[in-house]
């Protein structure tokens, strides 16, 4: 009898360590890098804008409460769904947040956001894009999706996305981003023409309509 319950005691260790193990085993698979195909678009025309009513940074709007595991539940604008809230523009996209607040959204969790402006572009030529994100992003260049990585992740790299822009101007950019839970980041990089290496995108390629 006592050895009966000996292997009852080791059957029931064998499936939990099992169910751990799967359980930890799944984890590891949903945070493990990922091999992206590079994104290439059409030669991108810029827009004609007032530059007299351009201001500094991208345009933003919060969606609270957002515990989605990827951006296809964000409004498109003029939606309801997720109370919604605007905040000071966005200057750069180069942050490590940590457990802190996502820009002035005043929430560290559960946020997504929309970023709207313009991508000023002085220096033509082959332009490639990256992005640093924790969870998902989406970038739009000219109305061309050029970065995607829009699932619920850890930190890690995008696709790279690769652009011919011939002519210097403003060219419309759309960034979403959530962070649902845990830790949160957004940086978004880019290759200039001849450039050796990818760099934060600056403060002063950031411009929206007042």
């Amino acid at each position: 009898m006592e050895r009966f319950w000996y292997a009852i005691a080791g059957c029931v260790a064998v499936m939990f360590c099992s169910g751990s193990a799967r359980h930890a085993a799944a984890a590891n698979d949903f945070n493990k890098p990922v091999e992206y195909a590079p994104i290439h678009v059409e030669k991108l025309i810029p827009e004609e804008v007032s530059t007299e009513r351009l201001k500094s940074g991208l345009s933003v709007v919060y969606f609270l409460d957002y515990f989605e595991r990827n951006l296809d539940a964000i409004p498109n604008p003029g939606e309801s769904g997720y109370q919604s809230v605007k905040g000071r523009p966005i200057l750069e996209l180069d942050h490590q947040f940590g457990t802190d607040e996502v820009f002035d959204s005043g929430a560290s969790r559960g946020v997504a956001m929309r970023m709207t402006g313009y991508l000023h572009i002085a220096e033509t030529g082959d332009y490639q894009f990256q992005a640093l994100s924790n969870d998902g992003v989406r970038v739009l260049l000219g109305g061309e999706i050029i970065v995607d990585d829009a699932e619920q992740h850890s930190d890690r790299l995008s696709n790279i996305g690769y652009a011919v822009l011939d002519e210097p101007g403003y060219y419309p950019l759309v960034i979403e981003y959530f962070q649902r839970k845990g830790t949160a980041a957004l940086k978004l990089l880019w290759k200039t023409p001849g450039a050796g290496d990818f760099v934060p995108i600056p403060q002063n390629g950031y411009v929206h309509l007042d």
